[in-house]
């Protein structure tokens, strides 16, 4: 029995615990004229916290993390429905389904890259807009709104897939017994359908927002001064300001907001089971 865990052991071993106390070894440190210095202080944990442009960073990028995860639940749900309960043909269901992954197979790079031709000053909608005789819009892009259209666009399937496998799990038979004792359409949305599609609703959301939290190419492409995220800071402390200590207590406080979400969504996945 233990012969067969020592695979898997030495994997998380190596590629998680490792570079995990890697990081943490480094965020207790600090830097001298480009000269990583080892200690046991706190400093760079305090920094994130309370200096700037740590902190406010930090938030925008929470706050663009919940829009993303806001919008892509809104936006994914109604897509999800249709695939579980709007579409009787497994062959247009699939279809369905087909179109949701399809975003995919293009690179992220791409996707990305192409809202800035769309957004931008020279895009297509700018363009459109020259040929009827108006002024370009700058306000479409490089800000926190075009940021979060970016990111909501490529993480929705992410939620449209976690929900989708929610709404699959709910019976038939519950639904048609409730209607059969004459609850209305709504009503059956309302007190049966967005109850238990819940966990997956907030396991898209979790997805979605860690996605999102820690993205630095939507930043880069189509956001400008305004929309610096903290992904795009701790690039810079890597590579150009060579303060490798501080990219790593960034680093360890996004992991533990990580696993703090995690919980969270697990406690809530089984309050809702045990009440079920």
């Amino acid at each position: 029995m233990l012969f067969w865990l020592m695979p898997p052991l030495a994997w998380f071993s190596v590629f998680m615990l490792v570079p995990y106390a890697m990081l943490f070894y480094y965020a207790l440190g600090s830097v001298d004229y480009m000269t990583f210095k080892p200690g046991f202080s706190a400093a760079n944990f305090i920094r994130v916290f309370t200096t700037e442009p740590y902190l406010g960073v930090l938030l925008k990028s929470i706050k663009l993390g919940l829009i993303t995860a806001a919008g892509s639940a809104v936006l994914g749900f109604p897509v999800a429905f249709c695939m579980a309960f709007q579409t009787r043909s497994a062959a247009r269901r699939f279809q369905l389904y087909l179109l949701v992954i399809v975003p995919w197979w293009a690179a992220y790079l791409v996707k990305a890259y192409a809202w800035k031709t769309i957004l931008g000053t020279n895009g297509i909608i700018n363009k459109g807009l020259a040929m009827i005789g108006f002024h370009p819009l700058t306000f479409l892009i490089y800000n926190q709104t075009s940021v979060a259209l970016v990111l909501i666009y490529i993480f929705t399937p992410f939620a449209v897939l976690s929900i989708y496998a929610s709404l699959e799990r709910i019976p038939t038979n519950l639904l048609e017994a409730a209607s059969n004792l004459g609850a209305s359409g709504w009503e059956i949305f309302r007190r049966i359908i967005l109850p238990l599609s819940l966990p997956g609703v907030i396991a898209g959301s979790i997805i979605t927002f860690s996605l999102s939290f820690g993205d630095f190419v939507a930043p880069a492409l189509v956001g400008g001064a305004d929309a610096v995220m903290i992904s795009n800071i701790v690039i810079n402390l890597l590579g150009v300001a060579f303060d490798w200590p501080m990219a790593a207590a960034i680093g360890i406080v996004v992991i533990a907001f990580g696993l703090t979400l995690i919980s969270i969504s697990g406690r809530l996945e089984a309050q809702g089971a045990v009440r079920s």
